[in-house]
C-alpha cells in the first residue's frame, strides 16, 4: 500500500470522528494507518465504506481508567476492538466485522471497545450492538476528550471506583458571613497583581476573561518529555495575616497543611470564560475523589446567576452546575470542564486542592 493510500484512508477515520474528535494526538492519522496495517490490525472493505483497528489479544493485561484504576482485564483471546469508521448505512457492517472476528471452534470470544468517543453517538451506537457494558472512560490531558471502555462477554469485570462518577457536586458545610466585604477587600488589597499562571494560559480563553491570585502557589516544572509536574509551594501569609476569613473557609474543611494549593480565580462580567479543559496532567498531587487523594474545591465568594460551570461527566453528558455564595463544591478537576459568566459582575471563587477525607465523603450531597 503506499502513502498516498494510507493517507487517503486516515482522512476516512478523520472524516467519521468529525469536530467530537478534538484531540489533535487523538486522530487517525496516516503513519497510524500505516503502522497498523504493516501489523495486520487494520481492515478496510474494498469499497471503503468502513474501517476497523482491532486484533485479538495475544497477553493477558489490565485495563486501567482516567482514575489510574484498573476497570477489567482483557484475557488472551479476547477481541480488541480500538478505532473504526463508518459511512452512513453501513454501521451493520462493523458489526458483522467484529462478529466475525470474535467466531471460534470453543464459542465467541469477549469483545473490548477501547476507545469509544463518548461525545460521538455514532461509536456508542456499535458498542451497543453488542450489548457491550460500559466500565469507566479515560480523559486525555491534551484537550479534555472523554474516551469510553466497553466490554461485551461473560466475565465479571472490576468497572468504576465509588464515587469516581461524580463530575461536580455541592458539599454541606456551613455558611460564612462577611463575604461581599472580603472580596471588595481582597480586591484592593491585590489591585493589579491579578494574573495568570504560566500552566494556566492555554485555556485562559483568546481574551483572557479570568485571572487569579495563589495563596499557596503550584510550582510546576517539567520532567523528562516535557511532561509537567506540580509541587506545593509555600503558603503566602500575608494574605492569610491581612485576611483571617481565609482560613476560617479552609478550617471547616481542611487545614492548610493538608491544602496542596490555594487561589483565588476572577472571572470576567458580560463574557468570560475559562475554556474546555482538563488538570489531568497539570499536577502530580494524585487527584481523585479516593480517601487519601486529592480532591479541587470550589468556594464561591461571590458570583451571579448567569455564571456557570459546564462539566462533561465519563458518558459524555454535558452538565452546567450555578453555584451560589457561601457554597462549597467537590469538581473533579479531571473531567472536562469550562466556565462561563454572562452576567454583569465578576465572578470569584476560591479554589483548592485537599486530601481527602471520610468527612469529605461525608460532606458530599448526593
Amino acid at each position: 500500500m503506499e502513502q498516498q493510500e494510507f493517507k487517503n484512508i486516515s482522512k476516512l477515520f478523520m472524516d467519521y470522528d468529525g469536530e467530537v474528535q478534538i484531540n489533535p494526538f487523538a486522530k487517525i492519522h496516516w503513519g497510524t494507518v500505516q503502522e497498523n496495517y504493516l501489523n495486520g490490525k487494520l481492515f478496510v472493505d474494498n469499497d471503503k465504506n468502513y474501517g476497523i483497528i482491532g486484533s485479538e489479544a495475544k497477553t493477558s493485561r489490565e485495563v486501567k481508567d482516567f482514575s489510574n484504576q484498573v476497570v477489567g482485564q482483557i484475557k488472551v483471546g479476547d477481541v480488541c476492538i480500538k478505532r473504526f469508521f463508518y459511512k452512513e448505512g453501513h454501521k451493520e457492517s462493523v458489526v458483522n466485522h467484529i462478529s466475525k472476528m470474535r467466531e471460534s471452534t470453543f464459542g465467541d470470544r469477549d469483545v473490548w471497545f477501547t476507545h469509544i468517543n463518548m461525545e460521538h453517538e455514532g461509536d456508542k451506537a456499535v458498542a451497543k450492538e453488542f450489548d457491550a457494558t460500559w466500565l469507566s472512560s479515560k480523559i486525555d490531558a491534551v484537550a479534555a476528550e472523554v474516551r469510553g471502555v466497553y466490554y461485551s462477554g461473560e466475565q465479571k469485570q472490576i468497572g468504576l471506583g465509588k464515587h469516581e462518577n461524580i463530575p461536580c457536586c455541592r458539599l454541606d458545610y456551613p455558611y460564612i458571613e462577611g463575604l461581599d466585604n472580603f472580596t471588595e477587600e481582597l480586591d484592593e488589597f491585590v489591585e493589579d497583581g491579578w494574573g495568570i499562571a504560566d500552566h494556566q494560559k492555554s485555556y485562559g480563553g483568546k481574551d483572557k476573561t479570568w485571572t487569579s491570585i495563589e495563596i499557596i502557589p503550584l510550582i510546576v516544572t517539567y520532567g523528562t518529555k516535557k511532561a509537567k509536574q506540580g509541587l506545593r509551594g509555600d503558603l503566602n501569609e500575608e494574605y492569610i495575616k491581612r485576611f483571617p476569613i481565609i482560613e476560617n473557609i479552609i478550617n471547616q474543611i481542611t487545614t492548610f497543611d493538608d491544602c496542596l494549593w490555594l487561589a483565588v480565580a476572577k472571572v470576567s462580567p458580560k463574557g468570560g470564560n475559562i475554556s474546555r479543559h482538563s488538570d489531568k496532567g497539570i499536577d502530580k498531587m494524585n487527584a481523585g475523589i479516593q480517601i487519601g487523594k486529592t480532591a479541587r474545591i470550589h468556594y464561591v465568594m461571590k458570583s451571579n446567576p448567569e455564571t456557570y460551570f459546564q462539566l462533561q461527566d465519563l458518558q459524555g453528558k454535558t452538565h452546567k452546575y450555578s453555584m451560589k455564595q457561601g457554597e462549597y463544591w467537590y469538581m473533579d478537576k479531571r473531567k472536562p470542564h469550562s466556565v462561563y459568566n454572562k452576567g454583569d459582575t465578576f465572578r470569584y471563587h476560591m479554589i483548592f486542592d485537599m486530601k481527602v477525607t471520610q468527612d469529605l465523603w461525608d460532606h458530599l450531597i448526593l
